[in-house]
């Protein structure tokens, strides 16, 4: 179990555990930094939960073979995700490797995207994804190419193999536009709880057969950026968690434990997902990215550059703004800075860079702490002004440009 997890040795061990003794929580909250797992743990837990065996990591039942393809339907994804990053990143693996993990890589990451227009999810709302359906069944058809079969057989033809990543990368970018990146719709919610409570009588049925190695009735729904739900998504979530079926396991996802509110977070067991070391985030880019690690400093900035934001050129953009929100300057001769930041602030890729620059800031800020540039109440009264805003931003969907305004005269104005 869990050999595909790089580090969170302690998290591992815990589920591993849990697993084994049939006492895995039925609500769970996955929390922690972003890169760090989360995901791939969720959807290794699923595989284990459905596995019609003991849940080895080279089973080769028909519900584990369905999990690592993400077709298990016993399995609903919900949430936001970088989908468009992830989906370029494997792409460019595959087209540089094309190895069988390659593979795997790939369609796992389409389907991560692909399993939120579960027809469950979107039944009675048909009409709102009917403009991506031909999307959505070209992609199915090229993934059925790309799905592995047996190790070491050539599943593309290396004539096409360009041809259909470019064109699978551009069908997902079509996709993703049609989900909201700012809330769990409640609508999506009511659904997967009606899904998982139609089937607590075949999870019945499975208690009575589980001697009999068979897991037909557990049901997973997995929720990534719990924290951007709106009030009404949140409180009827609140009630699903008080009144679970049976068999059913909700495993709920995010970088920021605080924005969920108290009541649903004190209905769930946490499980902390600590930052990877150097040495691990390393070895993810070599193993999972087959990257050079001499390339990137972390996964971070890995993913930055298929976001189109210079590392770099972020770090300074960060550094000079805070200098400048520092300056005690009443005619604010350094203003130049807010200029500059919204020359960077391309249509496409505006809100990317925006949230990815709010980190910077954030980092940097630790930085100047840790040199004794800072004073570290200072640090306590921006880092909340900066993750109000950072919350405003990505839950009420404000312009980008406006949100970096108003955080830097309000950091001007806090001392």
């Amino acid at each position: 179990m869990f050999e595909n997890i790089i580090g969170q040795a302690s998290i591992v061990q815990m589920l591993q555990q849990e697993l084994q003794a049939g006492s895995f929580p039925a609500s769970v909250l996955f929390y922690g930094s972003p890169f760090t797992g989360k995901l791939s743990t969720a959807l290794e837990a699923a595989r284990v939960l459905t596995c019609a065996q003991q849940g080895s990591w080279n089973c080769s039942c028909a519900a584990c073979r369905k999990q690592r393809l993400l077709v298990h339907p016993n399995t609903l994804l919900l949430g936001w995700r970088y989908f468009d990053l992830e989906i370029a990143a494997a792409a460019d693996v595959l087209r540089r490797t094309r190895r069988l993990s390659a593979q795997y890589l790939f369609v796992r990451a389409v389907r991560k995207l692909t399993r939120r227009f579960d027809p469950i999810l979107w039944e009675g709302e048909e009409s709102k994804i009917r403009r991506i359906e031909a999307a959505l069944a070209e992609v199915e058809e090229h993934l059925d190419t790309f799905e592995p079969m047996f190790p070491g057989e050539q599943v593309v033809s290396y004539e096409r193999l360009e041809e259909r990543l470019e064109r699978v990368v551009a069908l997902s970018q079509t996709l993703s536009k049609a989900l909201s990146p700012e809330n769990v719709p409640i609508n999506q919610l009511r659904r997967a709880s009606s899904w998982l409570h139609m089937t607590a009588l075949a999870g019945e049925v499975s208690s009575a057969t589980r001697g009999s190695g068979t897991r037909s009735g557990t049901k997973i729904v997995i929720l990534e950026s719990a924290d951007r739900m709106y009030d009404s998504s949140s409180n009827y979530l609140l009630k699903l968690l008080e009144e679970p079926p049976q068999d059913s396991f909700l495993i709920l996802i995010t970088p920021r434990r605080s924005a969920i509110i108290p009541t649903v977070r004190s209905r769930l067991r946490p499980y902390l997902f600590g930052e990877r070391n150097l040495s691990e985030q390393m070895e993810v880019l070599r193993r999972i990215f087959h990257e050079q690690s001499e390339g990137y400093r972390d996964l971070r900035e890995y993913f930055l550059y298929w976001k189109d934001v210079n590392p770099a050129q972020l770090e300074n953009l960060a550094r000079r703004f805070i200098q400048s929100a520092l300056s005690k300057e009443e005619d604010l001769p350094s203003e130049d800075i807010l200029s500059e930041i919204e020359n960077n602030l391309a249509a496409k890729t505006a809100r990317g860079f925006v949230a990815s620059f709010l980190e910077e800031i954030l980092r940097q800020l630790m930085v100047l702490l840790r040199e004794q540039a800072l004073n570290p109440f200072l640090l306590r009264r921006w880092n909340r002004v900066i993750r109000r805003h950072s919350s405003a931003f990505l839950t009420f969907n404000q312009q980008p440009g406006l949100t970096l305004e108003s955080l830097y005269y309000t950091l001007r104005t806090t001392r």
